[in-house]
């Protein structure tokens, strides 16, 4: 998966932390499966990545961008009980979270600060690194044991009950660095070697060492302590205390030639319009344009082996549009949500922003964060549909623009309400 992704801003204005222990232990681990174990962790379902040349794709280029929930993990669900508190360890739960620090592939090595891009770590897939971040607190995994507070559970009598669908969310993004991880330094190198580095195939992730870990800390289960290295210190892994998250199964690579966005219109602005205007079907649209770059030898398409461009929405925005019904069986999201929409009051609810081509006026889905559908019902488009050519900059590459329409328009079935509109989306391009 190569990814060029760039900033939409769509905008609209309407009239060291310390551990804390207790003398007695009154938290209970109540889930007993094993989801600390290689094969038993939450996937980080990237699908495919493409690595392709170095002129459309540099040190640094993002590959692959996702967030997943440890609730994901064989076993479980969001309602899944992990563990149960007394009442007055209210102030007193965390999440730990650290890269596998122990494994040459799985967090040990921080392979990217060499390239400048500190904390992306080495994974099986060459001249690719990882890099975790904590969602809820905004902290980057590092090999040393960091602590968030565990400020949602549920509370049923003088007893709160910490759920799968309570741990925070883990992003995770792929980059492209300069060099191999070394094969020898790392506590552990249970991956030997790496995956393929060339060829014309599709090359799956089949090492099974998970990229990284959350633990629970809190009322006298067995955990590790801030600031300890991950690859000398887990204690939680013998307990079964938490949960660890990895590629495995759930990515490949490939080296196929593509495209890459260069450049996007940085703000979509649409005129105002009143609640009452678009109640009665009135919209505004606004164009759009993406700079692409691409190999000659690519193939433009939305099958296996072909190059597609998706505009994604923000995760925030999808998390709302699931809740409002607003994405369709393959993944997509039909229509964007303005940031803070449904949480802050001073946004207009009961619209959103769909995308047409503007060139054959065909609609077009967002991009959602399933990362598993495909075509348009996935939102995914052909890469060079509706694209016009600028001429070769290079041998053997050629430029193009692509021109999208947005409009805003009272969603399907609600009623419009003033308030700003101010949406964020990302365009990216990918080998399916």
């Amino acid at each position: 998966m190569m990814i060029s992704r760039y900033r939409l801003t769509l905008t609209l204005i309407v009239m060291f932390g310390a551990v804390i222990s207790d003398a007695q232990a009154t938290c209970s681990r109540i889930y007993s499966g094993i989801q600390t174990r290689d094969n038993s962790t939450a996937q980080l379902t990237f699908g495919r990545i493409n690595l392709t040349s170095a002129h459309l794709q540099p040190v640094g280029t993002l590959l692959g961008s996702i967030v997943i929930s440890p609730a994901s993990a064989p076993g479980l669900t969001s309602e899944t009980l992990m563990w149960e508190c007394d009442i007055t360890d209210a102030d007193d739960l965390y999440e730990l979270f650290a890269t596998n620090g122990d494994d040459r592939v799985g967090g040990f090595w921080d392979i990217g600060a060499a390239d400048g891009l500190p904390n992306y770590f080495a994974t099986w897939f060459p001249y690719v690194a990882i890099r975790l971040t904590h969602v809820n607190s905004g902290q980057v995994y590092t090999r040393y044991w960091q602590q968030a507070r565990i400020t949602e559970y549920d509370t049923v009598g003088n007893k709160i009950q910490i759920k799968a669908k309570h741990l925070s969310l883990i992003q995770a993004e792929l980059v492209r660095v300069s060099s191999l991880p070394p094969t020898t330094g790392s506590v552990s190198n249970y991956c030997t070697g790496t995956a393929a580095s060339s060829g014309s195939g599709v090359y799956p992730y089949t090492c099974t060492q998970p990229n990284g870990y959350i633990q629970f800390q809190g009322g006298g289960i067995k955990s590790d302590s801030v600031g300890e290295d991950s690859s000398r210190y887990y204690r939680f892994w013998g307990a079964r205390n938490g949960v660890g998250y990895g590629m495995r199964s759930a990515a490949s690579i490939s080296y196929a030639a593509t495209c890459v966005a260069r450049n996007v219109t940085p703000v979509v602005t649409f005129l105002p319009v009143t609640a009452a205007e678009l109640n009665q079907g009135a919209t505004r649209s606004s164009d759009f344009t993406i700079d692409l770059e691409c190999d000659n030898a690519v193939n433009s398409g939305t099958s296996t082996n072909q190059t597609a461009l998706g505009i994604q929405v923000a995760q925030s925005a999808y998390t709302q549009a699931q809740s409002m019904g607003l994405v369709t069986s393959g993944g997509a999201v039909t229509h964007l949500l303005s940031n803070g929409y449904g949480s802050d009051p001073s946004v207009a609810t009961g619209v959103g922003i769909s995308l047409r081509n503007a060139k054959d006026g065909i609609a077009m889905n967002f991009l959602g964060w399933s990362n598993t559908g495909t075509g348009a019902s996935g939102g995914w488009y052909p890469v060079l549909d509706g694209a016009s050519s600028n001429g070769s900059n290079t041998q053997n590459f050629t430029n193009y623009s692509q021109t999208i329409t947005a409009t805003l328009s009272a969603l399907p079935g609600l009623t419009a309400k003033p308030g700003k509109v101010n949406a964020t989306a990302y365009v990216l391009v990918k080998v399916q």
